[in-house]
């Protein structure tokens, strides 16, 4: 008799309850039993409808030997700058399969196309250890937040040619565990909660496919705690992406710079007599690429949920904390399916 799986082994994206049927779209399911894998027990579930039985993966997602959250485990090693031996012996360790350095590299030219760090690691600075690659920092501001930057990145825009006007942007990320007014997030409005200051009605927002969104459909599944999804997909567009510079960067604007930036740009960010005069907030995402700084927010329901004040009122932080001018920033908020951006400063252009 074959030796039992620990819980564990299950499959964090057949555990979930799918949202449709793939064969008749019925969303009357059921749960239908396992089918025990080599290394993985999946969850089968039935249709009412129909009556089939089906495991809820993407085509990508099958037929693999190894879970999916161990080759990205391994991607992730070796773009944090482990050479594929060491980077076999980390995994492991940590989960316990012996995997050759040979399928290792075979896993990193599969997801080539989404890990484009690969191509920038050997420019990594002399003397940075694949420990010393990404900096964190626990951020106590009411719930816990990772913020992180990537440093041979951070490095890689200061000496880059079309982005080297971003090096303010580097060097205020650097910065934020030494200058972040911790005691302003504990009793500031939030930016999140922040009344609608813009005029919709003007908006241009601009959808299409993003290295994002496919990022998102391969990490995402591999994720069984709901409560995760966010820092998963942060950790690994960090490490593994070629233009994701930090995650969770904490952006606070005082009663000063709101009084400034209503003057400067016609808007109301707060109502009158509001108490506390404060905002902050944290940016999932932000990115340079393409001659710009982009800032990215996750949204499970990006179609319903348009985070449009939110992230306008994060490009406006961004112009004081670090020295961007807004015409550089680009604003965008997405899931699996869906990417949409749009350029704060033709907004805000419309109502002076």
């Amino acid at each position: 008799m074959a030796p039992s799986l620990p819980v564990v082994a299950r499959v964090p994206h057949t555990v979930k309850q799918p949202a449709r049927c793939p064969h008749c779209g019925s969303t009357r399911l059921i749960r239908k039993g396992t089918r025990r894998k080599k290394l993985e027990i999946a969850q089968l579930w039935q249709c009412k409808l129909c009556r089939r039985v089906f495991t809820p993966a993407p085509p990508s997602l099958r037929y693999k030997t190894y879970p999916l959250r161990v080759i990205l485990d391994g991607v992730t090693l070796y773009n944090l700058g482990y050479s594929l031996p060491v980077a076999a012996q980390k995994l492991k360790t940590k989960h316990g399969y012996k995997i050759s350095p040979s399928t290792l590299a075979s896993w990193m030219a599969e997801h080539r196309e989404l890990t484009t760090y690969s191509r920038l690691r050997r420019h990594r600075p002399n003397g940075l250890s694949p420990a010393q690659t990404i900096r964190s920092t626990k951020l106590y501001h009411r719930q816990v937040y990772s913020f992180a930057y990537h440093r041979p990145k951070l490095a890689y825009v200061r000496g880059d040619e079309r982005h080297k006007r971003f090096a303010p942007l580097a060097d205020f990320l650097e910065r934020i565990p030494e200058i972040c007014p911790h005691d302003l997030f504990s009793e500031s409005s939030r930016a999140s909660q922040l009344p609608n200051f813009v005029d919709r009605n003007h908006l241009v927002v601009v959808e299409k496919e993003n290295f994002a969104t496919r990022t998102a459909a391969l990490v995402l599944p591999a994720v069984g705690d709901n409560r995760m999804r966010h820092e998963t997909l942060q950790r690994f567009m960090l490490a593994n992406d070629s233009v994701t510079v930090a995650v969770e960067i904490p952006i606070w604007l005082t009663a000063a710079d709101i009084d400034s930036l209503e003057v400067e740009h016609g808007i109301r960010l707060l109502p009158p007599g509001h108490s506390p005069r404060v905002l902050t907030g944290h940016i999932d995402f932000s990115q340079v690429r393409n001659g710009a700084v982009h800032i990215l927010d996750y949204k499970p329901d990006a179609r319903t949920n348009k985070p449009i004040a939110q992230l306008t009122l994060y490009a406006l932080a961004l112009t004081r904390l670090a020295g961007l001018r807004l015409f550089d920033i680009k604003c965008a908020w997405f899931n699996e399916e869906q990417y949409c951006e749009f350029f704060p400063r033709a907004l805000l252009a419309r109502q002076n």
